[in-house]
């Protein structure tokens, strides 16, 4: 005779103010300072010769197993942005060459999907894009190009993990419909803010340098889909360039 285990819960214990508002601000794990020195080996943006951004993608698999997320990075793809979503020319439906990263964001991912009212059952595709936004006195700090935007995501993700000598970069969380922000807040290093990408729009305002004349904003970018609705492979490709026609 075989004694029956308890069915695990189908759905994550969320945040309650992502169930309540649709987005919520949470604490990200505090990385090594090897870790964090990655960002001084990002390569250049060179699809934005208009601003010093430098810039890694990587792109995973993700499930949970029993008592832990479990993360597997996906064969290399250009990234594509789908042109429904993304109006700026150099970005929507346009394919990007982005070298992955050097580091493990695991713990990053799985903090963010501990936050959200996902369901444990499903299988999910991750894109985690690592970046350093530049303003000094050639270069203007431009944070987010596309202006307010949706990312074409299920849940998008912003983290900031380092503000060195800046001042702006404000994130906005804005209801489509009016236009009107919802939520303002400038995230301080190891704040994130998780967003229901199908419910909002958003955007942050430009850095400029506190003091002297250069600063920088590292983030990381989070954007998650279940696997049946993946931003990757060929089909996600093929349709996020239709789009641009």
């Amino acid at each position: 005779m075989t004694t029956a285990m308890a069915p695990l819960s189908p759905v994550t214990p969320s945040n309650d103010d992502f169930l309540d508002k649709g987005f919520c601000i949470v604490d990200m794990p505090v990385m090594s300072d090897s870790f964090q020195a990655s960002f001084a080996n990002l390569p250049r943006d060179r699809h934005s010769p208009s601003r010093l951004r430098q810039i890694r993608l990587s792109q995973y698999l993700g499930f949970w197993d029993e008592r832990e997320w479990v993360f597997a990075i996906l064969p290399q793809r250009k990234y594509i942005q789908s042109a429904r979503y993304i109006k700026l020319a150099e970005a929507g439906g346009v394919p990007r060459h982005r070298e992955q990263l050097e580091v493990d964001p695991s713990l990053l991912i799985a903090r963010v999907l501990d936050n959200l009212p996902i369901d444990r059952q499903a299988i999910f595709q991750i894109n985690v894009n690592q970046i350093r936004v530049v303003a000094n006195s050639l270069f203007e700090g431009v944070t987010v190009p596309e202006g307010p935007h949706r990312d074409g995501h299920e849940y998008s993700v912003i983290a900031v993990a380092r503000r060195e000598n800046v001042k702006g970069g404000e994130t906005q969380v804005i209801d489509p419909a009016t236009m009107e922000v919802v939520h303002r807040q400038t995230l301080q290093e190891n704040q994130a803010i998780l967003i229901d990408d199908e419910r909002y729009i958003h955007y942050a305002t430009n850095i400029e340098p506190a003091e002297g004349d250069a600063g920088y904003r590292d983030i990381w970018v989070i954007e998650i889909n279940r696997w049946e609705n993946r931003a990757y492979g060929r089909t996600h490709e093929r349709l996020a360039m239709t789009a641009k026609a």
